[in-house]
């Protein structure tokens, strides 16, 4: 899960260099190494490790408590929600972060001065960060399918059901975290506004209690971002029809959950192109000299 903020390491090691002649073929090809070179890495995968290690500690501790409104238990009702934060921190607040250290750093100046070098460091940040989020769930999804008796309630056909949330989740994250990235100026503004926003979103989406418990307006607020909807709509797919009992409508809202995904979608798609261009075209050695110039006076 982590491992998206602690790949910049990695990437500053030599990883993260633009591929010669850029296009969609270099980038993917990029992805793919900075990904690898990520697991070679002993910070980036005890990264990896320990934040999926404290969300399974913690779905372990809670898979004997049991939900009276839906008669299931606490750890299995928790590991959807565990999932979709997983997901949307990786491709939306780590990847914003690697995209503005990346700025700080040159990255994004040399990529621009390379034939189609932009296009091939946008694939290759998402092959990147799709990756890190297959890996993340991944070790998530298997042990706690393992600890919880009912961690899967949703049978065969469930599978589609939460492979395409999934998907639909990183289509909806990955856009918003270059959008993200394009406007901030340095990624130690997101380390720690991110954080706190990030914290308030997790707060309010359900993702560790029934969201019914909340008041009627951190409810509402909470269904205008993308990551109650994508854990409400894994919970449908993972969970027995008892289970919607604790959504906020007491009923599953499966074509809500694709609708609001799909409109961040669009809405990620429209503004990451435009915010890359300009911030593209606003790059050049005397801005980078001075943020550097900046960052140094802060010492």
């Amino acid at each position: 899960m982590s491992g998206t903020v602690s790949g910049t390491g990695a990437r500053e090691r030599g990883a993260a260099r633009p591929a010669q002649g850029g296009g969609y073929g270099p980038g993917v090809r990029r992805g793919c190494t900075e990904f690898m070179n990520s697991l070679r890495t002993p910070t980036d995968v005890g990264y990896y490790v320990i934040g999926s290690a404290v969300f399974l500690f913690v779905i372990l501790r809670n898979r004997d408590n049991i939900d009276e409104t839906t008669g299931l238990s606490a750890g299995a009702l928790m590991l959807p929600g565990v999932l979709a934060f997983s997901m949307i921190f990786a491709a939306l607040f780590g990847l914003a972060t690697a995209v503005a250290t990346e700025r700080e750093d040159g990255t994004l100046l040399r990529a621009k001065s390379l034939p189609h070098g932009t296009t091939g460091y946008v694939v290759g940040q998402s092959t990147r960060t799709a990756l890190e989020v297959c890996f993340s769930l991944t070790l998530l999804l298997v042990p706690g399918l393992i600890l919880l008796d009912d961690g899967w309630s949703g049978g065969v056909w469930g599978v589609p059901h939460a492979a395409s949330l999934l998907v639909l989740g990183v289509l909806a994250s990955t856009p918003l975290g270059f959008a993200v990235g394009s406007l901030v100026k340095n990624p130690r503004t997101l380390g720690g506004w991110g954080f706190l926003l990030m914290g308030g979103m997790v707060a309010i989406s359900g993702t560790f209690f029934p969201l019914s418990v909340l008041p009627g307006w951190a409810a509402g607020l909470a269904q205008v971002f993308p990551l109650y909807w994508l854990g409400h709509g894994l919970r449908s797919a993972m969970l027995p029809d008892a289970a919607a009992a604790g959504e906020i409508n007491g009923t599953w809202q499966v074509w809500e959950s694709y609708a609001v995904l799909g409109a961040w979608a669009l809405l990620g798609l429209v503004l990451a192109p435009v915010l890359l261009r300009r911030m593209a075209r606003r790059e050049s050695g005397a801005s980078m000299s001075a943020r550097k110039e900046t960052a140094l006076q802060r010492y």
